[in-house]
């Protein structure tokens, strides 16, 4: 979430005026020392507080609340609505949809609110993690090993030693499986009243706008054009790189 601080997030907020913000899953809380550059906005924490004591960090800032918890569990209680909502906690369907349905059923989001999701894309949009995975329950997790992940390939590898630390999901995509997935899933429930899509940059930041059907949203739109451009932009470099690399290979001769 971090990466998308400065280049999306704080801008969006700004020209949208948004001023109440909530942040699920907020680990050091670097991103929230990001936000509170911006001087209009008061934020709410959720987060169960197991990377560092975020009610000490903050205890002498006014402008931030720490909900020490489990998302699920606060956002049963927490109070008021939000302009803006962060989710970056639990990187597996079951809690990120849940999140969303919560948020939904308690209308937490106010119209024309925004939330912002990381990881959408590789390695978590369509393969579930579980940071405690006693809390899921069983009809609703994968299969996970304490195993790494390799772009490209659905199994996991011992031979990787990427977020090998980590429950992951023994393989990638299919029903209930990962964030993406999760998002995707809530939003055709409420097709009309949310609209939808991300960046692919850094593992992916997905942006929900709340719209009830009327609310058009100028800044959506102008960062859903940013992000469309930026996918065409990465796209053309891959196409260019590709046409370098058959430009440099040696041709085999006519016989």
């Amino acid at each position: 979430m971090l990466f998308f601080a400065d280049t999306v997030i704080k801008p969006y907020i700004t020209a949208s005026r948004y001023r109440r913000v909530c942040e699920i899953g907020a680990s050091f809380g670097l991103t929230t020392d990001k936000l509170l550059e911006l001087d209009s906005v008061s934020i709410d924490i959720i987060d169960p507080c197991l990377d560092a004591d975020l009610r000490m960090k903050y205890r002498d800032d006014e402008r931030v609340r720490v909900h020490q918890g489990v998302s699920l569990e606060v956002l049963q209680r927490i109070v008021g609505t939000f302009d803006c909502i962060l989710i970056d906690g639990d990187h597996n369907w079951y809690t990120v949809y849940n999140e969303l349905s919560t948020i939904e059923e308690r209308g937490l989001l106010k119209r024309g609110g925004t939330i912002f999701f990381h990881d959408v894309c590789w390695p978590y949009g369509r393969r579930d993690m579980y940071y405690q995975p006693e809390l899921i329950p069983e009809e609703f997790i994968q299969p996970f090993k304490r195993e790494g992940i390799v772009r490209g390939q659905s199994e996991l590898s011992d031979a990787s030693p990427f977020n090998s630390d980590l429950c992951n999901a023994a393989h990638e995509g299919g029903p209930r499986n990962g964030v993406l997935t999760a998002v995707e899933d809530f939003y055709k429930e409420h097709r009309g009243k949310y609209k939808f899509f991300h960046f692919e940059e850094e593992h992916g930041l997905g942006v929900l706008l709340k719209t009830d059907g009327t609310v058009g949203g100028i800044t959506y739109r102008k960062y859903h054009l940013m992000a469309k451009y930026s996918r065409l932009l990465r796209r053309l470099k891959r196409v260019k790189g590709y046409y370098a690399s058959l430009k440099s290979s040696p041709r085999k001769g006519v016989k």
